[in-house]
């Protein structure tokens, strides 16, 4: 039996996608690093984005960089751990 499935893109889509997008770039952190683990950079990544559009020659220089001096970019996530709902216990 076939299933029909439908997507609509409506105000409540596109903002809601917008803002998981942020909340996963504000979550998450560029780590530039040697192979020995010697860290040189350690910054957001929505910050490493923003310098990316704003100075594009700085992200070219990064990847250059990379290349020659066999550095490691890692992008780093903090998982994100649901609080515990506190239980409440009555004593009589």
């Amino acid at each position: 039996m076939a299933t029909k499935t439908t997507f609509s893109i409506n105000s409540k889509t596109i903002t809601k996608a917008f803002q998981d997008l942020f909340d996963s770039f504000k979550s998450s952190r560029l780590k530039v690093s040697s192979k020995t683990g010697q860290e040189y950079l350690n910054i957001s990544l929505l910050l490493a984005v923003i310098i990316g559009i704003i100075f594009p020659v700085a992200f070219v220089v990064l990847i250059i960089l990379t290349l020659i001096c066999s550095l490691q970019l890692a992008i780093l996530q903090e998982d994100k751990q649901e609080e515990e709902k506190q239980k409440m216990i009555e004593l009589k």
